[in-house]
């Protein structure tokens, strides 16, 4: 969304860097002085409720991590740790991105984009822990990682690997993204396959076989309407 000028301009104030799995880049309460921008790559943001660890998104190429550091000096409400066998990334101190933005009014533009898109993902995701069984909810969360934003491998057969692949989340993260145990997504992955509407691939990936009847599966939960056979 940058253009070329602003693109030249911020990887000039950035240093690259390449974080292998397992990596936390901002711990939720402890302060951060650095804006960083995946290039490639996963990483989950968790939270802790009640002794117990929450996924609440993933962040893909592209998306910016420790933002609340530039804009209101605040520490992180998440801890974000890579997923994948390595990312690469760009970061910069807050204080630079911040002027950055002031210098850059398309850059502010698409900030405020992003940051809407996530307010919407949220409220989509909020929805989903509303359908009335796992599978629904297991559905739900599979369509909205195939959609564009979250850059999904679209293959020539027509069946969508999500980045649950890249991003390696556990079935226990599935769970907490939808507010299931993972015994309930075990069973729920079972039944969608059952329905041919999922596949195994490689280990840690989910191959959706059918994207037209799965999404077809979650609208009826969205819509309160009978669930269509497959």
């Amino acid at each position: 969304m940058l253009t070329r000028e602003e693109q030249s301009t911020l990887r000039t104030r950035s240093t690259a860097s390449r974080q292998r799995e397992g990596t936390v880049i901002v711990a939720e309460g402890a302060a951060n002085s650095r804006v960083t921008i995946i290039r490639s790559g996963w990483a989950k943001a968790t939270v802790i409720k009640a002794h117990r660890q929450v996924l609440l998104r993933l962040y893909g190429p592209g998306e910016l991590i420790g933002i609340s550091a530039a804009l209101t000096g605040t520490a992180p409400a998440e801890t974000v740790t890579v997923t994948c066998f390595e990312l690469h990334a760009m970061s910069l101190p807050a204080r630079s991105f911040a002027e950055f933005l002031r210098r850059a009014p398309n850059a502010s533009t698409a900030l405020h984009r992003l940051q809407q898109w996530r307010l919407e993902e949220a409220d989509r995701l909020r929805a989903i822990r509303d359908y009335p069984t796992a599978a629904q909810r297991l559905a739900g969360l599979l369509v909205e990682l195939c959609r564009p934003e979250n850059d999904p491998i679209r293959h020539h057969d027509g069946t969508i690997s999500v980045p649950t692949s890249d991003a390696a989340l556990s079935q226990q993260d599935l769970g907490s993204w939808i507010g299931d145990s993972r015994k309930t997504v075990v069973r729920a992955m079972s039944d969608l396959r059952k329905m041919q509407l999922t596949r195994p691939m490689l280990p840690r990936h989910v191959n959706i076989t059918a994207p037209d009847r799965l999404r077809a599966f979650a609208a009826a939960a969205d819509a309160g309407r009978p669930i269509p056979l497959p």
